[in-house]
């Protein structure tokens, strides 16, 4: 049995094309690939080529094929790799394949993981009224590294939860007086549930009642 060979390889922007040929039947196959591969298999044009080294041109074909998929996903909404591995696996990709292109994505930034998480953070904030450790509970959900989400809080975050908190309180017609101890306790749990610590709820109603 005589190995196939390479054709043709034909380099654009991104990606390049490899031809290859069976010298038996002359059927052709063309793997659209990222360049790292050729040379990671150290291909070239009349290259006989291994069956084991047209596997890893196919499984790049693959990943590839999952790359621009990713980047349509991505072109629609913000998505952390985790997000977008599953997504892709929604799309029928098997979970390494998926992996592999979300990683990708992340590596030339196209997926920014700290930028969105500022932005989540910010919407979940200030439409949603939510305190911290439910837009940490949140964002952890959606994919992203509880390390990071901390990291953000801890070093970048400008939220004032207080103000925040005090939003939430009068959306809700505003704290209970102390004559209506069942309505005061249905609050406290309502903002808790939200994320809000007792510190913010404690200078939330300090705003409200003008003394912060």
């Amino acid at each position: 049995m005589i190995n196939s060979y390479i054709e043709d390889i034909t380099y654009g922007p991104l990606t390049a094309d490899v031809t290859v040929v069976d010298p038996e039947t002359r059927a052709r196959r063309k793997y659209t690939v990222l360049p790292h591969i050729i040379e990671v298999i150290g291909a070239r044009i009349g290259y006989v080529i291994t069956d084991e080294n047209e596997e890893k041109l196919e499984r790049a074909a693959r990943v590839y094929d999952a790359y621009r998929a990713g980047l349509r996903l991505l072109s629609y909404s913000d998505k952390s790799k985790k997000q977008l591995a599953a997504k892709l696996r929604e799309r029928g990709f098997p979970r390494d394949i998926a992996e592999e292109a979300a990683e990708k994505l992340y590596v030339v930034g196209l997926i920014t993981e700290g930028e969105q998480i500022e932005r989540r953070a910010h919407a979940l904030a200030y439409q949603r009224l939510r305190g911290r450790r439910r837009i940490a509970a949140e964002l952890c959900a959606l994919g992203y590294e509880r390390e990071d989400i901390d990291e953000w809080f801890d070093e970048k975050c400008d939220i004032d939860f207080a103000a925040v908190c005090a939003s939430a309180i009068e959306r809700r017609g505003g704290f209970p007086p102390r004559t209506e101890p069942d309505e005061r306790r249905r609050m406290m749990s309502y903002l808790f549930r939200q994320g809000f610590s007792g510190e913010d709820i404690r200078h939330a109603l300090l705003k409200l009642n003008g003394m912060e």
